[in-house]
């Protein structure tokens, strides 16, 4: 994405001008013996230059009005938002999008808040101690939804979350099957164990599975390693401490759900509605959105991705490469609302939502997120990559 480009134009435009008139100059240079013809010939190759650089400078002052109404067309005031994270995931939008200048300039201040645990975050929510939450999984809001909590869900921050699952090396697995009559480790209503069981009810075995429920990730781990557990599953960020217990993984749910919609951004719906609120969202939407290109554009800047991570949270560079860098790791801010309906109508199936009166719809607002991506491409027509995102936002939500 590029920023205003008009200084660098003006300066190439004067430049060659001058460098024109230097040229001219040298050819029209002579004796005093030059003939009539060659003074009209300087005659004529000075009112060019004249043309040339009064052509320059009404290009220049055009490029410049133009840098100046899109100056105007900023804002110029400071909308707050108080976003509650889990630290454990990297908040990679918002280092991003801070580390660059992005929510400066789309006139947004975020307040970052971390809460590593769901009770807590909806706890904040629910009291305005946070305006908007956006690392609680899919299934977290949605249980939320289902037990009365009035939510909107208005944009993404993973589609597809790193949650492996993990077993010792003699333990066999081939295929979905090798789960029959096998005890799996899982933290209960989280996003590793809702996709888990999800695909576990495709392959229709869920039911000859034995569940065995932890508080803690950690506890899953050393249940594997003590042979209490056959399998487990696990948030993102474990491999690390899973391999020092000699485990490995046997297998990456997403291979067999694939976009099964990890960490959605959402807000109280009263909060939400309020139009200062969602001019707030709107703003905060556009820094993340080109927080996203300037990760994913080309070669990606992965790398500097993992330095910020690094920096802002307590965790090693290891770790954080695991995945950040990880193929089942996909960052994205589209709301994704197919996505969002599957994981509603698949966690019905599997017995975790219960309330048959809930029209999942009308819990998703995707209006902002598309008012923020289309002004986006009006705003930076030679971005390939922003043309690309809209496609896609309309192929995963209308």
């Amino acid at each position: 994405m590029k920023k205003d480009t008009f200084s660098r134009r003006q300066f190439v435009t004067l430049g060659a001008a001058t460098a024109a008139g230097l040229a001219l100059a040298g050819c029209s240079s002579g004796g005093s013996s030059a003939s009539s013809a060659s003074a009209s010939a300087a005659s004529a190759s000075s009112e060019a230059l004249a043309s040339s650089a009064s052509a320059s400078a009404a290009s220049a002052s055009a490029e410049a009005s133009a840098a100046s109404a899109s100056a105007a067309a900023k804002p110029t005031d400071v909308k707050k938002v108080k976003l509650a994270a889990q630290s454990t995931s990297g908040q990679v939008f918002q280092f991003l999008a801070k580390e660059h200048g992005y929510l400066d300039e789309e006139g947004v201040d975020v307040e970052l808040v971390y809460i590593n645990n769901n009770a807590d975050a909806y706890t904040a929510l629910n009291s305005d101690g946070v305006n908007v939450l956006s690392t609680y999984g899919t299934g977290g809001p949605l249980i939320q939804i289902d037990g009365g909590m009035d939510l909107r869900i208005f944009g993404g921050y993973m589609i597809t979350g790193e949650t492996p699952c993990f077993g010792k090396p003699e333990t066999e697995w081939k295929d979905m099957n090798s789960f029959v009559g096998k005890k799996v480790g899982v933290t209960r209503f989280s996003t590793a164990d809702t996709v888990l069981r999800g695909d576990l009810y495709d392959a229709g075995i869920l039911d000859q599975v034995e569940f065995v429920e932890y508080k803690k990730n950690q506890e899953v781990l050393q249940a594997i390693a003590k042979g209490e557990i056959d399998f487990g599953t696990t948030a993102t960020g474990y491999e690390l401490q899973a391999a020092d217990l000699g485990l490995e993984v046997k297998m990456w749910p997403d291979d067999y759900w694939p976009n099964h919609s990890c960490c959605r951004m959402v807000a109280k719906t009263a909060w939400f509605e309020d139009p200062e609120n969602q001019e707030a969202l709107y703003r905060l939407l556009r820094a993340y959105i080109r927080a996203e290109e300037y990760l994913k554009d080309g070669d990606g800047h992965y790398d500097e991705c993992v330095d910020l991570v690094v920096k802002e949270l307590d965790l090693d560079k290891a770790t954080v490469e695991s995945f950040v860098k990880s193929p089942h790791m996909n960052y994205n801010t589209d709301v994704n609302r197919h996505a969002v309906e599957k994981m509603f109508d698949k966690m019905h199936k599997i017995g975790y939502l219960s309330n048959d009166a809930i029209k999942i719809d009308d819990y998703i607002d995707s209006d902002v997120y598309e008012k923020a991506i289309t002004s986006l491409v009006d705003d930076y027509p030679d971005s390939e990559w922003l043309k690309k995102k809209y496609e896609e936002f309309k192929e995963n939500n209308f």
